[in-house]
């Protein structure tokens, strides 16, 4: 599917990541998508959840740190593009099953 429009995301930082509408759009209040992005400015990394209509960042970290987090997830890998532009995520069974998933890296 082509992504047309992206959605600014405001980071800890005070920079601003873009995403593609399609991932808010895909989310449901039962199924969510999860992926990674990078800030230009502070060079950190975040992993982000798209909400229906909404994305929340739920972990910052260098950007390896991070991708090696968005690897690690156990969900489907996916992606969408638009012309050149690739965006990679991962469908969530839950949000509450992403929350679960990091307590349990936390702890180890």
């Amino acid at each position: 599917m082509l992504v047309k429009e992206f959605v600014a995301l405001p980071t800890p930082c005070n920079d601003v990541v873009y995403y593609p509408t399609k991932l808010t759009d895909l989310a449901t209040e039962e199924s969510y998508t999860v992926f990674q992005t990078l800030s230009q400015k502070s060079g950190l990394a975040y992993l982000v959840v798209a909400k229906p209509g909404t994305a929340k960042i739920v972990l910052a970290g260098s950007k390896d740190f991070i991708n090696e987090a968005y690897q690690a997830l156990p969900w489907s890998h996916c992606e969408t593009a638009d012309g050149d532009y690739q965006f990679n995520y991962k469908e969530l069974p839950s949000l509450q099953a992403l929350e679960d998933y990091l307590f349990h890296l936390k702890e180890q």
